[in-house]
């Protein structure tokens, strides 16, 4: 199975919580929580007709800045949004130029309503094709559950022309353990 397909089985579930209401700008870890769940489904009904950019349609030349929303949960397989210990932002830069994705993952918020402090740098990425490898590293600290530090890597693919969006999933070790990754994003047309 494809990163396209595995991403979009593992976010399907999140739809079963995108009603939740919130949003990022707001103190409350709780309602930040649920704000990303509810544009993690946004982004999922976006891209979900979107398929794979064909290899030779790719940018080459150029920047693209991707935002969106990244879950990670305790455990080697890939996290589902819907489980996830952890909901926060992706922000993520594709120079198409030189094949490089670097970048990161951060404002995290627990499943039960904490901030979780740090963030995890996405280095080293490397565009393949119309898909991309990385890795990350960062310390996620603030909660007892927290991660603490964590590094491991991260495989995407861009969807739709001219590269509008990115999905992927991904593992990491930790202080506290496995962790699975998912993430998607649409490119920031600002």
């Amino acid at each position: 199975m494809n990163i396209t397909m595995r991403a979009a089985a593992a976010l399907s579930s999140l739809t079963l919580i995108a009603a939740c209401g919130g949003g990022r700008g707001s103190d409350n870890p709780a309602a930040e929580y649920s704000g990303d769940s509810a544009r993690a489904g946004r982004l999922i009904a976006e891209t979900a007709g979107m398929s794979q950019t064909a290899a030779d349609s790719m940018p080459t030349t150029g920047r693209a800045e991707y935002d969106g929303v990244v879950g990670l949960a305790f455990g080697s397989a890939p996290a589902s949004p819907a489980s996830a210990d952890m909901l926060g932002e992706v922000d993520l830069t594709a120079n198409f130029a030189t094949g490089r994705v670097t970048g990161e993952f951060d404002d995290f918020n627990t499943a039960s309503g904490q901030e979780v402090q740090g963030e995890l740098k996405v280095s080293n990425g490397q565009i393949g094709g119309a898909g991309f490898t990385a890795d990350i590293a960062g310390n996620l600290t603030g909660t007892a559950t927290a991660p603490g530090a964590v590094s491991g890597s991260v495989s995407g693919d861009f969807l739709g022309g001219n590269a509008a969006a990115i999905e992927g999933t991904g593992t990491a070790t930790s202080d506290a353990g496995a962790l699975g990754v998912v993430f998607v994003g649409t490119r920031d047309s600002d």
